[in-house]
């Protein structure tokens, strides 16, 4: 299992959600400290500026994230709309 940190955009961002979405969001969120035993979530590594990370797709939202093996850490760093993120 690992940790889950959030950054400030990530943070300011599920602050502004309705209730109902950020259920949603969070229950992604929650479903990544298992990320070695779930297939079905929608995760897909990046390229370019992004190039580190790794997103994950909940509806017409993107988390963009890292993770540390080595800490057993996952690293939020930004949440956005599919059209505002990339």
């Amino acid at each position: 299992m690992h940790k889950i940190l959030i950054g400030k955009k990530a943070v300011k961002f599920l602050s502004k959600l309705d209730p109902k979405s950020y259920r949603i969001v969070s229950d992604a969120i929650n479903k990544l400290a298992y990320l070695q035993t779930l297939k079905n979530l929608d995760i897909k590594a990046l390229k370019g500026k992004f190039e580190n990370m790794v997103r994950l797709r909940v509806g017409s939202r993107r988390i963009l994230f890292t993770v540390d093996e080595l800490k057993k850490e996952i690293k939020i760093w930004i949440i956005e709309d599919r059209g505002d993120v990339y």
